[in-house]
């Protein structure tokens, strides 16, 4: 493992460009377990980004006549050859990102075999009227070239879901990773040079004034963007200029819901999973949860003793099972929306402030005592701290999250199967679950509404999202006179 740490603070990392590793600039990274500089990356210039564009648009044609049989089969070795560095990649990821090694390690591998299961997928052609008359065809085309940002909670895994999207398709792609989290991604463009043709996939860094950049370029067919929601509306307003589509996978203020007849221990399990590993930064974990009245002790004490489960530390700590916040200005977030809480009356049950020790680390925290009205409850916290909430109707916490900005997900826990079915159906969310929360599928389309996005991510839903659809009739000799 030392060695491994050894190579990533000596290496130099470089952009991908048109099969080529360059860069000029460079820009300090960040440790979040010291909160100290401990690499550079490069910051892609203007320059950069023409040539980058400028490859994907020579590439494209060349790529799209492949097919879709040999393009798999490239992407498929393209994800072998990250199983290969597996190690590697994982270690500069707990560096930049925070998440301990053994976590890294899932990330890394679940990434590749992402690659693998959405390069499976085809969209076919397909005839939709054949008569004596006329025939109408449907047919799909690549857009051409898009332009992917990726986020820092997760920058191999959502990075590349965008790039198999776009690539099985037959689009080229420009990826730029979060300046926060740059190391792994431009690793993974260098590890592609001799697996995919040059400029089918091309890597750049650097922070918001390159992403806007390419948001502003004129030479991108598309726009795929996971992020905050103000910076996820900025872009579509600047897309708007193009007419250009837009995925936008942005915020979510995502609800468990217990019913009186539900599995508590299921539902504190699937809490913590989602909403205190990786420090709860996940656009889908469970940021709070509504329980009965009479249930709130008992969840919340159960919550905290898996909060307290927890073995906080650096990432390469043997034995650490949470690392740091990512970065300082969410680390302040996270404590500025604790202090929020405890002034508004909520009791900590289990943490509630942050490690007196360098780094951005808060412990996994359980809060009860809040209501709607609180920013804990109301807003996105993206931090390992969970309000459980009490209720007494239904009907009206169902309204109450209907009636929020957001619509990622959200997850109704009970044994009634066929009315958890039924209330699930009610809320106005773009994945709902019954006794489960957002365990994402790349085989299922994963929909995007209201301030949580626009579009649709994964499976064949996602594939089209990079397409053009056409049109095309054909009339048979005589067919108007008929």
């Amino acid at each position: 493992m030392q060695h491994l740490i050894d190579r990533a603070a000596q290496a130099t990392f470089l952009q991908t460009i048109d099969g080529a590793r360059v860069a000029t600039l460079f820009e300090d990274v960040i440790d979040p377990s010291t909160g100290a500089a401990f690499q550079r990356a490069p910051v892609a210039t203007a320059a950069d980004l023409d040539a980058a564009v400028a490859a994907a648009r020579r590439a494209q044609p060349g790529w799209a006549a492949l097919g879709w049989d040999e393009r798999a089969r490239q992407l498929q070795a393209f994800a072998d050859a990250i199983d290969r560095e597996s190690e590697w990649l994982s270690t500069l990821h707990t560096m930049e990102q925070g998440m301990p090694f053994a976590q890294s390690g899932l990330f890394v591998r679940t990434t590749a075999e992402r690659i693998r299961i959405m390069s499976r997928f085809r969209v076919v052609d397909r005839t939709l009227i054949e008569e004596p008359a006329r025939k109408v065809v449907e047919r799909w085309h690549p857009l051409g070239v898009v332009a992917a940002i990726a986020p820092w909670n997760g920058p191999l895994l959502l990075g590349m879901v965008k790039v198999v999207t776009a690539l099985i398709a037959g689009n080229t792609i420009v990826l730029k990773p979060s300046e926060l989290t740059p190391l792994s991604t431009l690793e993974l463009g260098r590890i592609s040079l001799g697996m995919l043709p040059p400029g089918v996939l091309n890597v750049i860094s650097g922070g918001r004034a390159t992403g806007a950049a390419m948001v502003g370029h004129p030479g991108f067919d598309k726009v795929s963007f996971t992020g905050s929601t103000p910076t996820g509306i900025a872009i579509a307003r600047t897309s708007a200029e193009f007419l250009r589509p837009v995925t936008l996978e942005l915020g979510g203020n995502d609800a468990a819901i217990l019913l009186p007849d539900g599995s508590i221990d299921d539902l504190v399990t699937a809490a913590a999973m989602t909403g205190f590993s990786n420090c709860g930064q996940y656009c889908a974990a469970i940021k709070r949860i509504y329980v009965p009245f009479d249930k709130v002790d008992v969840v919340a004490e159960r919550l905290a003793a898996a909060a307290n489960a927890y073995v906080i530390g650096n990432g390469f700590e043997p034995g650490a099972t949470l690392g740091p916040i990512q970065n300082k200005a969410q680390f302040d977030k996270v404590c500025a929306i604790a202090e929020n809480a405890r002034g508004d009356g909520g009791v900590m049950v289990s943490g509630g402030a942050p490690l007196d020790r360098p780094g951005y680390f808060f412990p996994p925290t359980v809060v009860t005592g809040l209501t709607d009205g609180s920013r804990l409850v109301d807003e996105e916290q993206f931090g390992p701290i969970i309000p459980v909430i009490g209720y007494d109707d239904i009907d009206g916490v169902i309204d109450r999250i209907n009636a929020g900005a957001y619509g990622l997900t959200a997850s109704i826990w009970m044994s009634d199967l066929e009315a958890g079915e039924a209330l699930a159906g009610r809320l106005i969310v773009g994945s709902a679950a019954v006794n489960r929360h957002a365990a994402f599928d790349p085989a299922v389309p994963f929909p995007l509404i209201k301030q949580s996005g626009m579009g649709v991510d994964y499976a064949d839903h996602g594939i089209k999202g990079t397409m053009r659809l056409q049109v095309i009739t054909v009339m048979m000799p005589g067919g108007l006179k008929r």
